[in-house]
């Protein structure tokens, strides 16, 4: 089982259908959509891979008897809906020129709406769990900055990634499978907070400088008794390499893996997707505690000035 690569053809076929859709927007935006989409293309050397938003329809396909066509529209319909939150993330992180990117995000936003409004009517219960969706994630990244989230409240770090449950959601609802919907939330929860904290591993030197909020930091921070704004570059580098803050780190997303092996959501991929990122995790931790041990001694100076310099 290849929670990737079993799909590759699929895949190709969604990014094909997106393209195709964008080249019908108007020209002053068709080059806009077209080229970004392709930082996001799966099959793009050097793309921002966003691996749940693309997978998760044929992840959950085979186990609530979605039709290839239903599944591959779910999927186009989480690309444009990616998008389209990527370009208010944008907008939110940037003083820049990001602005021009609003009359490409609200195209992308309809094209999303377009691809689920056909499966449910005006009184389904999807539109009311489209609502608070959309509510969790404004909550979220409205009060990110301030309310330091890994450490007093993990939920609403997933909740940044809330409207990706849209496609839970409508699978469930769409298959007769309403008594699972909130189940698949918290599972997608878990899954969401592991992704968050991987990504937040990989960028914690640059958000560090931006002053952008990071679960890695705000760890290093409560467990050094220094608060994040105030971390410098080596007092992270310390809690990493020296004092095992990256084993503890794992050791957090191995304790939500926990949590899916006993899941009744029929999704065998998405639980080897976050069987992935665990090990990922555990893996770069175990990297560097086996180099400690290795240099330990003679070499722990040397150890120490490869991963202590500026």
């Amino acid at each position: 089982m290849d929670w990737l690569h079993d799909y590759d053809k699929e895949l190709r076929l969604v990014f094909q259908d997106c393209s195709s859709v964008i080249s019908g927007f108007p020209d002053s935006l068709r080059i806009q959509g077209l080229s970004y989409l392709e930082q996001f293309n799966v099959f793009s050397t050097g793309s921002h891979k966003n691996y749940i938003s693309y997978l998760l329809p044929f992840w959950l396909r085979d186990g609530y008897g979605l039709t290839e066509a239903e599944a591959r529209g779910l999927s186009a319909g989480n690309i444009f809906c990616m998008l389209y939150f990527f370009i208010q993330d944008d907008l939110m992180d940037s003083d820049s020129s990001a602005s021009r990117m609003l009359p490409l995000a609200n195209l992308l936003y309809v094209e999303f709406l377009n691809r689920y409004r056909p499966l449910f009517p005006p009184e389904s219960l999807f539109w009311l769990c489209f609502n608070r969706y959309i509510l969790e994630w404004a909550e979220s990244v409205a009060g990110e900055a301030h309310g330091d989230y890994f450490w007093n409240d993990r939920l609403k770090i997933s909740h940044k990634a809330s409207p990706l449950k849209l496609t839970s959601t409508a699978i469930l609802l769409h298959t007769g499978n309403a008594s699972l919907i909130s189940e698949a939330e918290d599972i997608l929860h878990t899954v969401l907070l592991t992704l968050q904290m991987l990504d937040d591993y990989e960028d914690w030197e640059q958000d560090l400088a931006e002053g952008s909020y990071n679960c890695l930091l705000s760890q290093a921070g409560h467990l050094t008794g220094i608060d994040q704004a105030a971390l410098t570059k080596t007092q992270v580098k310390d809690y990493i390499f020296t004092k095992g803050g990256l084993a503890a780190y794992a050791g957090a997303a191995s304790d939500h893996h926990r949590k899916l092996e006993d899941c009744r959501l029929d999704a065998p991929h998405l639980v080897a997707f976050h069987q992935f990122m665990v090990e990922n995790l555990q893996h770069m931790a175990a990297a560097v505690e086996a180099e400690k041990q290795l240099l330990q001694g003679g070499g722990l100076s040397y150890w120490l000035s490869k991963h202590m310099n500026l």
